[in-house]
């Protein structure tokens, strides 16, 4: 589960220039484009002041990708609404789908989604360390006399201000 956590956050950190850069572009340069995905599938992007648009249209037959058929983004994308889109309507056989979002919430997520796999092993060692547990494997080594883990048998030091600390909190 570890190694599952490190990879997102590998993924995440080099998939966050990307997102800067393209935030900067869409206010610099709005672009629209098109993308076949499948035969039944057509992809619409639209990059403009600092949102992302997505128009998927879905079709029951093998015409998705001759079809110009656009349905009008009935939705003002504007960073200063703060706010994520998701419409799917039925237009007679098109579907089309729409998807909305500024690029600050994805670069934003990607940061934390970055950052929590690199913050979170010196946060466990730092709170094993301050309540008596073992480094290694997170056992409770309070009462323990012998130096080592009994879980895990790493030789461990215990911490005098810890010890302190929890013989003045028994002395009251």
């Amino acid at each position: 589960m570890n190694i599952i956590f490190k990879a997102i956050g590998v993924v995440s950190l080099l998939l966050l220039p990307l997102s800067i850069s393209m935030w900067h572009k869409s206010n610099q340069y709005p672009q629209e484009f098109r993308t076949d995905i499948t035969l039944y599938k057509s992809l619409w992007v639209s990059l403009t002041k600092g949102c992302c648009a997505l128009e998927l249209l879905s079709m029951p037959t093998k015409v998705a990708s001759k079809s110009e058929h656009i349905e009008p983004l009935s939705f003002d994308p504007r960073p200063d609404q703060r706010s994520i889109y998701f419409s799917s309507t039925k237009h007679g056989i098109y579907r089309t789908t729409w998807l909305v979002f500024p690029f600050w919430l994805s670069t934003g997520l990607l940061s934390i989604m970055g950052t929590v796999p690199i913050a979170r092993g010196p946060l466990k060692l730092w709170w094993r360390k301050r309540h008596g547990h073992c480094l290694e494997c997170g056992y409770n080594l309070e009462g323990n006399r012998s130096g080592r883990c009994p879980e895990c048998g790493t030789r461990h030091q215990r911490n005098r201000s810890t010890a302190a600390r929890r013989q003045s909190v028994t002395s009251r």
